[in-house]
């Protein structure tokens, strides 16, 4: 069996570390058939330990050694590499008991590319790469995002990064057709911060890398909050409405405009002021949107609204086809007040937990690590990553247009 180091920042009960790191260690479903990895979680290094952490105890019911450094672990205390792949999950999490720390931007800070830059290390003094699965985005910035490409390159480290949800079931279960040319994109999802905008990201690039002339880049970006977004919203200009109500139409929601939530719930003093742009706190997740244009003209919009939607649900509009393309995906429904509601995926024989989606991540990491070839391109998350770069620069400075050349990236998926 190949043999893993896992390197992350903390490892709290539900943790992405231990929703990963866990299930390579005890085993996973695929499509509700249990499955036994095909690696060995041979060591283990936590960063950064929080009060709730329960890495040690994870590592010592598994027979998993745990490393005071990176090095360590991946030379497993000796003077070699000493393992055939590396997991970096460099979450930061106040679910973890330690603060969150932020950018000027209001953009989460992660030892991501520091732990990345230490892996690289070890493997180029030992003349040899080997594969490298990163939880997420490459990097909080775009220098700290290209280096990790760049250097991944040079040192021969083959790269898999991204999310989870690209690789669970959607519902229904559409695919894109190879070669249809996307005109428009609508998604509307929930929550506050990065990652409500990453995983909308990495799950419509992973359709739409498929369109005719597959994927060539992203000429600008934009960030609207607050009254800029309703301005938008009210105009219909800036994203298609038709778009809109289809996937509003798709998943459960809370009854009425959602506008008309919003101003009810601010009156009885259960919510904030309107999100504004350019302050120095991470995005608030209710009444925000990032415009997305690609060098190509197809067009994306995701539409944050928090407490409002209920599930994560996304309309594309396809030349030559007559009805948008619908689905939604059966994460994305964290309201900490409110109950998901509607159909769950069907589960035959057991329900599933909301975090099914990481076991089928887990199979692509373990096929990864056999294979050193990744399932999907590293190109896709340089891109989402620089992205949510252009993104949260563009909220910082007021909701700006940012012109973005630096994206112009082209690849073609893989099969």
């Amino acid at each position: 069996m190949k043999k893993i180091a896992a390197i992350v920042n903390e490892y709290w009960e539900r943790s992405h570390a231990d929703l990963i790191v866990t299930k390579l260690c005890d085993g996973y479903e695929l499509m509700w058939t249990p499955l036994r990895p095909h690696v060995h979680v041979a060591s283990l290094h936590v960063s950064d330990p929080g009060p709730t952490d329960v890495g040690q105890d994870r590592a010592d019911a598994r027979g998993v050694r745990t490393h005071s450094s990176i090095e360590r672990a991946l030379t497993r205390g000796g003077e070699k590499l000493a393992v055939d792949g590396v997991v970096l999950i460099a979450e930061r999490n106040r679910r973890s008991g330690r603060p969150e720390q932020f950018d000027e931007r209001g953009r989460p800070v992660d030892r991501r590319h520091e732990s990345f830059s230490e892996i690289a290390r070890v493997c180029a003094a030992n003349g040899r790469g080997v594969p490298v699965f990163i939880d997420k985005h490459l990097g909080h910035n775009w220098t700290q995002i290209k280096d990790v490409y760049d250097t991944a390159r040079e040192v021969g480290i083959p790269l898999m990064a991204g999310s989870s949800v690209p690789v669970t079931v959607r519902c229904p279960p559409v695919q894109l057709p190879a070669g249809a040319t996307v005109e428009e994109i609508i998604v509307l999802a929930t929550g506050g911060g990065e990652p409500p905008i990453f995983h909308p990201l990495e799950l419509v690039q992973s359709m739409i890398e498929h369109r005719n002339g597959h994927e060539t880049g992203v000429a600008a970006v934009r960030f609207l909050s607050g009254k800029a977004f309703w301005d938008a919203w009210e105009s219909g200009q800036a994203w298609s409405r038709s778009l809109q109500e289809a996937a509003l139409a798709a998943v459960p929601h809370i009854d009425g405009p959602p506008r008309d939530y919003y101003e009810k719930e601010r009156a009885a003093g259960r919510l904030s002021a309107l999100p504004e742009l350019g302050a120095p706190t991470k995005p608030a997740g209710r009444e925000e949107a990032l415009l997305v244009e690609y060098v190509d003209g197809t067009r994306l919009a995701i539409l944050l609204l928090t407490g409002y939607m209920l599930r994560r649900s996304v309309a594309m509009r396809v030349r030559g086809q007559d009805a948008p393309l619908v689905t939604w995906t059966p994460t994305g429904a964290k309201v900490p007040d409110i109950p998901m509601v509607g159909a769950a995926v069907p589960p035959p024989g057991s329900p599933k937990p909301a975090t099914w989606n990481f076991d089928h991540l887990a199979f692509f990491i373990d096929e990864f690590m056999q294979t050193g070839v990744s399932p999907f391109p590293i190109e896709r998350t340089l891109l989402t990553s620089g992205i949510i770069d252009a993104a949260m620069t563009s909220r910082h400075r007021g909701g700006e247009r940012e012109m973005t050349p630096h994206l112009a990236i082209e690849y073609h998926p893989t099969r």
